[in-house]
């Protein structure tokens, strides 16, 4: 049977099944985070002594006689019969609760540190969005009930529309807020969208059992391949997926330090196959701003396929919009042409790490057209400090290699030493892995790297790209 697009089944009985199976297969994860929700609520308050001791007492009846107590209430409800047939409703009320909670505290505290109280609205999105269960609508509108009573709370009640930097405070928190909650709801959708696979998957297979024996080897690859999308869709909130190449000899790797991560890369087809976009970019920072800032740079390239031949052009483009969007952190990126018949490459660099070019008996930087990270100007600064930036073009010889990376790889710190990083070494390794396949040189190179290090924990994302010129 196919699963069309909407979070619903046509069939009202095929709707209620899946409602029960549901239920079944949730509730002890429900029940799970709302411990975890009562756990959290608790714990923070110890932070409260500290950071609002004018405040605590108030914020302290904030979390143990309200939303403390109605998570309790919607525990022990979730143990009676009644709880199957209003789940959603009561989950919606529980997420509101815990988000009306943090934006009580930011709007009584009278310190000034309401901002670091921020921080729990974001986690309550994400309980909200991935942990407690709530279907794609429930969650949706929970989160931007949230949304809008936060917005009235710091216009309103705290006034950050009054000065200059309380403006870019409430700029700044929206950006990150509603990007959030943006990216909640994809999340939220396609773990819907998958679990609903999941449940015809499961159903069809209890109904044809004969057909189970027949189709086995089948069956357990697409059971393989939606436990994948499963998990996809799981983390889709904390890691941008980098765009898969279908091109031949062009191979990459992309490990992030966390569960986000900043690094980006993106390949970029023409209509004539010949020439091949190669898009590598590290936003400085981690965590969530940093992967939220990778989303902004991701939409950008997307919107700019104008430019997609020209490499100092998209670099400005990108340049000019992510500098109206954000100044918090800049982004050093790397786009670069490859033409296939012609062996060459046309690029332009904003302040990334320059690529190798390896040739036969030696190895040179592709670093003739760099200049300043993204964000660290705008345009019109670029252009009157004459940094704007600039094409270059390299032609390599047959059997060479272009090889791309983030710092995460060069900056690695020896296990042993830690004044000695990777990057002293790295040209040692190329010279003894350059005859390899570029996949076997990209995998050989990262197990150099794992052996640098003595395990396989990074301090920053790791983010590679080989392409055999042939």
């Amino acid at each position: 049977m196919r699963i069309i697009q909407k979070l619903k089944f046509d069939n009202p009985t095929l709707e209620k099944e899946f409602l029960q199976d549901y239920f079944e297969k949730s509730i002890v994860i429900v029940r799970i985070a709302i411990g975890m929700a009562i756990l959290l609520y608790s714990v923070f308050s110890f932070l409260d002594y500290y950071i609002s001791p004018l405040s605590k007492n108030v914020i302290w009846f904030i979390r143990f006689a309200v939303v403390i107590p109605v998570m309790f209430v919607g525990l022990f409800i979730s143990y009676l019969k009644l709880f199957q047939k209003y789940m959603q409703i009561i989950l919606t009320f529980l997420s509101l609760g815990a988000g009306f909670g943090i934006i009580a505290m930011i709007s009584i505290v009278r310190e000034n540190v309401s901002s670091l109280y921020y921080a729990g609205l974001i986690l309550v999105l994400m309980w909200s969005y991935t942990l407690v269960k709530l279907r794609f609508i429930y969650a949706t509108v929970s989160c931007w009930i949230i949304v809008l009573a936060y917005e009235i709370v710091t216009i309103f009640i705290q006034d950050l529309l009054t000065t200059p930097q309380h403006l870019i405070i409430f700029i700044n928190n929206n950006f990150f807020f509603i990007s959030s909650n943006i990216l909640g709801m994809f999340a939220c959708y396609m773990i819907e969208l998958y679990t609903r696979k999941d449940f015809l998957q499961r159903r069809e297979i209890a109904t044809n059992r004969e057909e189970l024996v027949l189709k086995h080897n089948e069956l357990e690859r697409r059971v393989e391949i939606m436990n994948d999308e499963l998990e996809m869709a799981r983390v889709i909130q904390q890691k941008l997926i980098p765009t898969k190449n279908t091109i031949e000899n062009i191979y990459s790797f992309y490990k992030p330090m966390s569960e986000v991560g900043g690094d980006l890369f993106d390949f970029i087809h023409f209509d004539d196959k010949s020439s091949i976009g190669i898009f590598i970019s590290d936003v400085s920072g981690h965590g969530l701003p940093a992967a939220l800032i990778t989303t902004m740079v991701k939409s950008n390239i997307l919107k700019s396929k104008e430019y997609y031949s020209n490499p100092a052009k998209l670099l400005m483009y990108l340049n000019e919009s992510l500098c109206e969007l954000t100044d918090e952190n800049f982004v050093t990126a790397f786009y670069g042409i490859y033409n296939i018949s012609k062996r060459s490459i046309t690029y332009s660099n904003a302040g990334h790490q320059p690529p190798f070019a390896i040739l036969n008996n030696k190895i040179l930087l592709l670093d003739r057209a760099k200049s300043l990270p993204l964000i660290m100007m705008n345009n019109a600064e670029l252009l009157e400090s004459k940094l704007q930036y600039k094409n270059s073009t390299a032609i390599l010889p047959k059997n060479s290699k272009i090889f791309f990376y983030t710092d995460g790889l060069v900056e690695a710190k020896h296990y042993q030493n830690p004044t000695i990083d990777f990057g002293k070494v790295i040209k040692e390794k190329i010279l003894k892995f350059k005859y390899l396949n570029g996949k076997i040189f990209i995998e050989n190179i990262y197990n150099s790297l794992i052996q640098f290090r003595g395990k396989e924990l990074f301090e920053d994302d790791i983010c590679l790209i080989c392409v055999d010129i042939n």
